[in-house]
């Protein structure tokens, strides 16, 4: 342990810095990177060890290692930086008049050129709200939602089962199928029943206690005589390169057709009530009147929407008018998730 420096002002970019360090272990191409002498990082790098009274890498002439209490500060370092771009945006957006912001996660391919369009004639309504949106994983906007990181989730639910903790708004209806490889068997069958599986690989989402439907599949399949294989890729896109490359099957929402690319089928499965909703979720505990006020102009504007209009994805000529509801007084909802 070292000594604790006195009269040390510490600068939100030695922060940068140290973090930068901790990923690549090269003091040349930090210091590269932030336009200065790798004598000056250095010297910030030391200067940090005094305050903080701690090593925090361990130095010599071949490499560069992160101590023990380096990997502590690490993960403090990082949420002061975040905290710190956080302070900065929430200032900006008191400088640019807005009261609220609305964080709103979604799936990737399961809503598309609809909602920015929807928000931006929310914004003329209501210009003191503004929007920060992330395309996500299913199980992510579920753990986003419990840790209050995302206002609203344009997710996918089991209707009927939903739970006391979340609201929520459909939208459309969405239903899983099953995701063919081009020359594979079952490709160009009208539909495909649970017993056509036999033999078959077949990737499956993870069990989830609030969809009993997937549940009930995993049963099926595996009495059937498919061999059940649960899903554990990092994304999309490399489901569908696995299917093909492996020359397997998966149960599969029929949003993600998008991103077949031309490689992969999607297939109805016969008698299975494999329908789900689509739409918008939050967290009751944390309702806001820009949320509940969001959330209705979005089903009023999308009003008519088919599903194939909520999908589309070839922007606005492709879609039918959005339907806004009337000019309303405009309310602050100051107090809410992005309340400067």
């Amino acid at each position: 342990m070292l000594g604790r420096q006195r009269g040390f002002a510490l600068r939100i970019e030695t922060l940068y810095e140290f973090l930068l360090l901790t990923s690549n272990l090269n003091f040349t191409e930090t210091a590269k990177s932030f336009f200065i002498s790798q004598s000056v990082l250095s010297g910030h790098i030391s200067s940090l060890e005094k305050e903080l009274g701690a090593l925090l890498f361990v130095r010599d002439r071949h490499s560069v290692r992160l101590t023990e209490a380096g990997r502590l500060f690490q993960q403090d370092a990082q949420r002061i930086v975040e905290d710190y771009e956080r302070a900065l945006e929430r200032l900006s957006q008191y400088a640019d008049g807005v009261s609220s912001v609305v964080r709103i996660g979604f799936l990737e391919g399961s809503f598309g050129s609809f909602l920015p369009l929807v928000c931006r004639s929310y914004r003329k309504e209501h210009p003191d709200v503004d929007f920060h949106f992330r395309t996500m994983e299913l199980a992510n906007i579920q753990k986003a939602l419990n840790e209050n990181e995302i206002d609203v989730g344009l997710s996918i639910y089991q209707d009927g089962i939903q739970g006391a903790k979340f609201c929520y708004r459909r939208l459309y209806e969405d239903r899983y199928m099953l995701a063919v490889p081009v020359g594979h068997r079952l490709a160009k069958r009208a539909s495909v029943s649970i017993a056509d599986l036999r033999g078959e690989r077949v990737v499956v989402p993870h069990f989830n206690r609030s969809k009993s439907m997937l549940e009930q599949m995993h049963v099926k399949l595996r009495n059937a005589g498919a061999e059940v294989r649960p899903a554990g890729f990092e994304d999309v896109g490399a489901m569908m390169a696995t299917l093909v490359t492996a020359g397997a099957v998966a149960i599969a929402l029929d949003h993600l057709r998008v991103f077949g690319n031309g490689n992969v089928e999607f297939v109805p499965l016969a008698d299975e009530n494999m329908e789900i909703c689509a739409g918008a979720v939050w967290k009751r505990s944390k309702e806001t009147g820009a949320i509940t006020s969001f959330v209705d102009f979005l089903e009023q504007a999308c009003e008519g929407f088919g599903k194939e209009d909520f999908l589309a994805r070839s922007g606005p000529d492709a879609l039918p008018s959005l339907r806004l509801p009337p000019a309303s007084p405009r309310a602050s909802f100051s107090g809410g998730p992005g309340r400067p």
